[in-house]
């Protein structure tokens, strides 16, 4: 047997109470007392119609007398707990089943009422119980805000790199066909131009689209590392090789800043077994790095050696300009520009550390950056023992 009444709010948090006691009179006071707070309340009066109630409203709490006819109330808590896990459950018990009630907190009942009990105690753990309620449901829908805000963010990452990509390859395309008309101007392909000033222009607009070519290549490359398209083709190479072959092109930069450019290779470096072009992307970007940072008459060095762990090591130090502690995590982020106060002109588009970073990832290692402002840049490389090729005690003979 069951009854229920739906009473509005009168300024009181609405919740709805499920009563479940063989004492009818009781059943119906607490009802109406729970009623006059402004709660929807039904009552029971066994473990059968205490089920059928629940399915009917979907309490957020019971109040469950220990005691009932024929069961045992918690055999009851334990059934409405199975059919609705968020229910929050109050034992009624009497003083004699004071270890009986610890029992019951321990197996995850919220709070009890020991009888007989004033109207007071009564809306006090109805109270904390709404309270609690509150809470998880506040708690409930903070988690489903941020897991919405986190797919939408991670929605529009994925769209704007995307869309970068696809800008990236439209535009490199457009800019070749630019370069190749200019080269055209330039060179005089098609016959002597009278006035040297055209040839001027033309080969400036190369060059300029030359750059924005390389822009367009990085911002596509970035996102094919932030998707995962990018992939590694694993070969043996040789890594010193890489390394001054891609050095050999910004040998005009080192001699016009007059400085200090070493490479200092292990004797008898093995080779590694990684993808070189990928390495070649690292090193353009650290070595470019570096270069343009770099005070004049100043020194770069890059060393690679394998550690006592067995780890590739590569670090490249310069004595540059430095980045000041507060600005480190800006230079790691796409697209973070520092500037440079010895050529205002080379500032660049912020891609070389964040680029070098996830081509280094994408190869099993980890990159690290050591800087202080005016005090120059190490960046260091490391990568595990698996990258060195088996039986390759040097590195491959050219």
């Amino acid at each position: 047997m069951t009854s229920e009444t739906a009473a509005s709010p009168a300024g009181a948090a609405n919740i709805r109470v499920l009563v479940i006691d063989d004492d009818e009179d009781a059943a119906i006071g607490v009802q109406e007392l729970l009623e006059m707070e402004g709660h929807t309340v039904a009552v029971a009066y066994d473990g059968t119609a205490a089920m059928q109630a629940a399915v009917m409203m979907n309490p957020d709490v019971a109040i469950v007398d220990l005691r009932l006819k024929g069961e045992w109330g918690l055999d009851v808590v334990q059934s409405l707990r199975d059919q609705f896990p968020d229910i929050v459950n109050v034992i009624m018990t009497g003083e004699s089943d004071s270890t009986t009630v610890i029992k019951a907190l321990r197996q995850g009942v919220y709070d009890y009422l020991t009888k007989p009990f004033q109207p007071d105690q009564l809306i006090g753990v109805v109270d904390r119980t709404a309270e609690k309620i509150r809470l998880q449901e506040e708690r409930h829908r903070m988690m489903n805000a941020l897991s919405s805000a986190r797919d939408t963010a991670e929605l529009a990452s994925k769209s704007k790199t995307e869309f970068l990509t696809r800008l990236s390859g439209e535009l490199g395309d457009q800019f070749s066909s630019i370069v190749k008309l200019s080269s055209v101007i330039s060179d005089q392909q098609l016959g002597p131009i009278d006035n040297p000033g055209y040839v001027k222009c033309a080969a400036g607009v190369s060059d300029a689209c030359r750059r924005l070519s390389r822009i367009m290549l990085w911002i596509g490359e970035l996102g094919q590392l932030e998707t995962g398209a990018m992939k590694a083709n694993n070969a043996p190479f040789d890594l010193e090789k890489t390394i001054r072959g891609v050095s050999g092109v910004f040998q005009q930069m080192i001699d016009a800043k007059k400085l200090r450019f070493n490479i200092n290779c292990e004797t008898n470096l093995p080779a590694l077994n990684s993808d070189a072009e990928h390495f070649a992307r690292i090193f353009g970007h650290l070595i470019s790095n570096a270069v343009k940072f770099s005070k004049p008459s100043g020194s770069i060095e890059i060393t690679a050696l394998v550690d006592g762990f067995g780890e590739l090591r590569i670090d490249i130090a310069d004595e540059g300009v430095g980045i000041p502690e507060k600005q480190l995590a800006l230079a790691m982020a796409p697209f973070g520009r520092l500037g440079n106060n010895l050529d205002p002109d080379s500032y660049g588009v912020g891609l070389g550390l964040p680029l070098a970073e996830k081509f280094v990832k994408l190869l099993g290692g980890r990159m690290s950056i050591e800087s202080a402002e005016n005090s120059g840049t190490r960046v260091q490389l490391l990568f595990a023992k698996d990258i060195i090729c088996e039986n390759a005690p040097q590195a491959l003979s050219a």
